[in-house]
């Protein structure tokens, strides 16, 4: 499997709200960063901070519009995460992300960023 795959592989984990194999894809010590936000290290916190966030969904999409892998394996996304959650919310991001495999295949550094105001208007409304 090459890191696309895998990459790939992470994101429809997402979709099916499989927290046990996101977890499975994870380095122990994965460096989990939403740019607008504190980071997250360690596979048990990434955890702690998918659960309610996959529990409180009723659906999970993350569309993508471009994948790309650099020289050096880093896989780059561009993509439209949606997340329909179970009161009712919708909340829709554009996102650039970096995913960065250990020798293992583990995912180790992952990297979001995406306009934290427009994901605090439609979390508001």
């Amino acid at each position: 499997m090459n890191n696309i795959q895998r990459t790939e592989a992470f994101i429809s984990a997402w979709e099916r709200c499989d927290i046990d194999a996101i977890i499975r894809a994870v380095a122990n010590d994965i460096f989990y960063h939403n740019i607008p936000m504190a980071p997250i290290i360690g596979a048990e916190a990434l955890r702690a901070f998918a659960m309610p966030l996959l529990t409180g969904a009723e659906h999970v999409e993350w569309e993508m519009h471009h994948i790309a892998e650099s020289n050096h394996g880093a896989v780059l996304t561009e993509r439209t995460d949606r997340f329909r959650l179970a009161n009712g919310k919708s909340v829709t991001i554009r996102v650039m992300g970096t995913f960065e495999f250990d020798g293992n295949g583990k995912l180790k550094q992952w990297r979001d960023y995406f306009d934290f105001a427009e994901f605090e208007s439609q979390m508001a409304s």
